[in-house]
């Protein structure tokens, strides 16, 4: 992420401390973000530079994250993959042909929260703790004694967080949440092990009790998105043989799906609505159903008797009708039956 500005995505070539050569390397290179038919997306000019052992060059401001993120995103995060290409080339003409090596990192992205719940707080007499435990950080909550702070320290990082954003809010007498702050951590603040942070609380708290204190009850709300190092690959494979083991995955992961769905209705598995034939009755899922015909879907949005009754009775539906249509829960949208 950000370098020096968290609005930018920074994009860097670094020569590793420990390769081999010589003490200085130069050599032109070039980053871009790319499509995934290899088209580029954005480039910066080709930089030329003498590369040190453990040293780096790029651009600390490559891209705009709210581009990358936000605006653009089905072109540059298709199926949430960020794709990135570095260009090497030594001083002297770009090569025709090129030696490709792909190289893999797999980020996860993790949420926390919870909610630290503080009863009778107008009796409360002195400070006030809380330690929220991970497997991946200790949160330690403290209350002052004056009831307008709130101290927070998160320690014990695990080595695979790169990136942590904690969200802080209040939840009010009506179930909303009043956001007091939002923190980011960026790999630099993690490698200090200790993030302490000091949350000076609204004055309004105690101005409007009824509102912010309902039954004379504080409760604050965490919201912890981290995003963790899970894996890295570099191997020399082509193109085609990508898109084979991509393409083996997306298999994979569909016949996991139809699977489920297949237990769905198998099994019956958190049925919300029954149909009933003049001589059976068949658990069924509303959303499933409202998904593939166009019948059960007007009938469970706008009748309202059908909405707020538990069954549907249709006399005129064969049973073997019925075990045509159940079809629906074995079959991929656009695909064939299992």
């Amino acid at each position: 992420m950000g370098y020096e500005d968290e609005s930018f995505i920074a994009y860097f070539l670094k020569r590793e401390k420990d390769c081999n050569g010589p003490d200085t390397l130069e050599v032109n290179f070039q980053l871009a973000f790319l499509d995934t038919d290899g088209s580029i997306l954005t480039e910066r000019t080709p930089f030329r530079y003498k590369f040190s052992k453990n040293t780096g060059w790029g651009s600390t401001k490559f891209v705009g994250r709210e581009r990358v993120f936000v605006s653009e995103k089905d072109a540059f995060m298709p199926e949430d993959t960020l794709n990135v290409q570095c260009c090497i080339y030594t001083i002297g003409e770009k090569p025709a042909k090129t030696n490709r090596i792909f190289a893999t990192t797999v980020i996860k992205v993790k949420r926390r929260s919870f909610v630290w719940r503080i009863d009778k707080f107008s009796t409360l007499k002195s400070c006030i703790r809380h330690i929220f435990k991970d497997y991946l950080f200790v949160f330690d909550l403290v209350l002052n004694e004056g009831f307008d702070k709130l101290y927070m320290h998160m320690t014990s990082f695990d080595d695979s967080i790169k990136y942590i954003s904690r969200k802080t809010s209040i939840i009010d007498s009506e179930g909303g949440k009043k956001n007091c702050e939002i923190k980011k951590y960026f790999e630099a603040d993690l490698k200090k092990r200790v993030l302490p942070s000091t949350l000076l609380l609204p004055k309004m708290l105690m101005e409007n009790k009824s509102l912010y204190l309902p039954n004379d009850v504080l409760s604050f709300d965490f919201e912890l998105v981290i995003s963790t190092f899970e894996h890295f690959n570099c191997e020399k494979k082509s193109a085609k043989l990508k898109n084979e083991v991509a393409g083996k995955e997306k298999s994979h992961k569909t016949a996991v799906l139809i699977k489920y769905y297949k237990s769905l209705y198998n099994d019956s598995f958190f049925s919300d609505m029954e149909l009933r034939t003049s001589t059976k009755t068949f658990p069924i899922h509303k959303a499933i159903l409202s998904y593939k015909s166009p019948v059960f879907r007007n009938m469970f949005s706008h009748d309202m008797k059908e909405k707020n009754r538990r069954y549907v009775d249709i006399t005129d539906f064969e049973d073997d009708t019925y075990t045509e249509c159940s079809s629906t829960y074995t079959r991929i949208p656009g695909g064939s039956a299992v």
